[in-house]
């Protein structure tokens, strides 16, 4: 796996988060049945394919913020929720929606 320096950040806090949280949505979500659970580890491990993996605390901060936010981006179009604690999340109806579109990032702006 790629070390990120602060231009993996950058890049990272540089997407337009919808965009990022549509198609990180489809890579997560992908072969998950309705209402299975997915681990939400999978979002940590597709940014840090994406955008390498941070390295410093600040660099991890900033990665933290980024996947909550898209979280929060998929709970409030109702395509995936938290489930538990432990942050597993559950494919939610809409979210097969999105699966099956082909333009993840317009159904996702349609769906919010």
């Amino acid at each position: 796996m790629i070390e990120s320096s602060g231009a993996g950040v950058e890049a990272l806090l540089g997407e337009e988060i919808v965009a990022l949280a549509a198609s990180t949505f489809v890579v997560v979500f992908t072969g998950v049945g309705l209402g299975h659970k997915q681990a939400r580890n999978r979002v940590d491990q597709e940014l840090y394919g994406r955008f390498g993996k941070p390295r410093g605390s600040d660099a991890h901060h900033a990665y933290q913020a980024v996947i909550l936010q898209i979280v929060l981006i998929w709970e409030r179009a109702g395509i995936a929720a938290r489930a538990t604690a432990s942050g597993q999340l559950v494919l939610l109806p809409d979210g097969t929606r999105l699966l099956d579109a082909t333009d993840a990032a317009r159904e996702l702006r349609t769906l919010l």
